[in-house]
């Protein structure tokens, strides 16, 4: 895999995301990560899992964001596939949310191309950082899947590193 994944998250690039994910920590209800891309030897983004109810044994993968110049080279599905990985095969997770924006149709492709099941529309439920109310798609894993996904993405992924 190209990547490698970070508890430090990236001050630089995300400011008061870095106070807010570490503070949410505290609770154990986030885990920030900052993603390395080992090809190019860059920070290229950080994701996290959140909304973590480990009682539950759920958790939300998310807050993700990939400079541009490592969008589509295969970088965010290895991020995807270590986070999956760890969630269902080390903290043996039930269930993985991830949800977006309904106007965020790049995300939701993406989603959809890791294996996510969706599961329907939240009307407004949420208030942008611009004011706007937004309408979230949300997206699943289960357990369940997980054995025909993990097989997906390592095709996939095998298919970057040709």
């Amino acid at each position: 895999m190209a990547t490698k994944l970070t508890k430090l998250p990236l001050k630089r690039r995300t400011g008061s995301l870095y106070k807010r994910s570490n503070s949410r920590k505290s609770y154990q209800k986030s885990i920030p990560f900052a993603i390395y891309d080992k090809q190019s030897g860059q920070y290229a983004g950080c994701t996290r899992f959140g909304e973590m109810a480990l009682n539950h044994k759920r958790a939300e993968i998310g807050w993700t964001w990939i400079g541009p110049e490592f969008q589509g080279t295969g970088l965010n599905k290895s991020v995807k596939f270590e986070l999956l990985n760890y969630a269902f095969d080390i903290l043996d997770l039930n269930r993985i949310e991830i949800k977006t924006d309904e106007l965020n149709l790049k995300s939701q492709n993406a989603i959809k191309s890791i294996g996510a099941i969706y599961e329907g529309t939240f009307r407004k439920h949420a208030i942008t950082w611009s004011g706007r109310v937004r309408n979230s798609v949300y997206f699943s894993i289960i357990k369940e899947d997980w054995p025909r996904i993990k097989l997906h993405l390592l095709t996939k992924l095998n298919a970057f590193q040709v």
